[in-house]
């Protein structure tokens, strides 16, 4: 491996060490496939529960990527101390995620230059002005502030550490000038957010020859808690009739679960010649993802945009953003989401919006399905080059290049 190390740094090739810790094993996977366009040798610290699901080899066959893997009975303190030498020789410390083990974190020693990826604003930043339903969750926001405040010092270590982290990044445009209109950050801290979540996908999904029904989807886990199904429900009973073409609503997301039962029902209900319902009713594998994703003609993006995470209020599209600009992305599908979602150019060319009301909804599904609206919105994926793999690798490693040499 030293061999290796040494050709590469003459070579220009930056070595990024990537610490996730916690649960984004699809996100690790994007970033290694954008960065493998690249000049970087990625050294990847991670729990081997999360690394198996990113289908990656621990060692790639251009010794490029390296996993470093914690074993069962060690703790995350010895684990990190295990991989002492990794961050002794990396150029940039990146962390993916970070929710818990801010104490390890803290103490982990790197002169290497550093930078955190924020996932939820609200919890890292404001902490009291943003706790979730502060008079119907006291009793488990007390536990909370107690137990992970109080004892667990989260607060003072997540400090001490974004102290040490030299640059913070955000997952695109709108929620990074949110951050900075704030000023919960000084804005030389905050790099601009060159490395999305997802990139252009390269395989050709556009719509079906088949002319004689419309497949829409909606991705995620079946729950109403993320994404408002029974608006969709709502939507279709009033104006499925009045549809052109049948329409095959997909679920394409864990279904098996107790909250998914009524959502089935009532799509179920709808059931005849002008509607038919294709779900699961479990975790779906990648394989019957891809092959029922290609059957679909556009996405339904019903989006809760009001959430939580762990104990703090989260605005989807102000303070955390949604999945659905990665699938719309990867997958090169239209979409029509709920309208206090609103997407950022040039991914606006290819969604349209409906109010998060059922009439709202049903106009828009007389529009995209019975005059085939998204064939037309298809075309704008070629436009896109800046979103393209290549594209997004070349930029971000000249970022790096700069802030690694300063």
């Amino acid at each position: 491996m030293t061999q290796v190390d040494n050709e590469c740094d003459r070579d220009g090739y930056i070595h990024l060490v990537v610490v996730e810790l916690h649960y984004h094993a699809e996100l690790i996977k994007t970033l290694y496939e954008l960065l493998s366009q690249e000049k970087f040798r990625i050294s990847l610290v991670t729990l081997p529960g999360i690394f198996k699901k990113t289908g990656l080899p621990e060692k790639s066959d251009d010794g490029l990527l390296n996993a470093y893997l914690k074993d069962p009975k060690e703790s995350i303190l010895d684990f990190l101390g295990r991989v002492q030498p990794v961050f002794d020789s990396a150029d940039l410390v990146y962390f993916n995620t970070i929710r818990h083990n801010w104490r390890e974190l803290n103490n982990l020693n790197f002169d290497a230059v550093s930078m955190i990826r924020i996932h939820n604003v609200h919890c890292d930043f404001t902490h009291f002005s943003h706790f979730n339903r502060p008079v119907l969750n006291f009793l488990g926001i007390v536990s909370h502030l107690i137990r992970k405040v109080l004892i667990g010092r989260e607060w003072a270590y997540k400090k001490s550490l974004f102290g040490k982290i030299n640059y913070f990044m955000f997952p695109n445009k709108t929620i990074t000038d949110y951050v900075l209109c704030n000023q919960w950050l000084d804005a030389e801290k905050i790099l601009p957010p060159l490395l999305p979540f997802g990139y252009l996908g390269e395989k050709d999904y556009s719509s079906r020859k088949d002319k004689d029904e419309v497949v829409l989807a909606i991705t995620g886990k079946v729950t109403n808690a993320k994404k408002d199904f029974d608006l969709v429900y709502k939507a279709l009973s009033s104006c499925i009739d009045e549809l052109r073409y049948p329409v095959r609503l997909i679920l394409l997301g864990n279904a098996g679960q107790k909250h998914a039962k009524k959502i089935l029902e009532n799509f179920k209900s709808l059931e005849s010649d002008k509607f038919t319902l294709d779900y699961s009713d479990g975790y779906v594998p990648a394989d019957v993802f891809e092959k029922k994703v290609s059957d679909v003609d556009f996405l339904l993006a019903p989006i809760q945009v009001d959430t939580h995470f762990r104990k703090y209020h989260e605005v989807y599209g102000k303070s955390k953003m949604s999945g659905i600009d990665n699938d719309i992305l990867l997958y090169r599908k239209p979409s029509l989401v709920v309208s206090d979602y609103q997407m950022e150019e040039p991914l606006s060319r290819v969604v349209d919006y409906f109010d998060p009301v059922p009439d709202s909804l049903a106009q828009k599904l007389k529009e995209w399905v019975s005059e085939r609206r998204f064939e037309g919105v298809e075309r704008e994926f070629s436009e896109m080059d800046e979103y393209k793999r290549q594209v997004i690798a070349s930029r971000f490693y000249e970022i790096c290049q700069k802030i690694v040499q300063r």
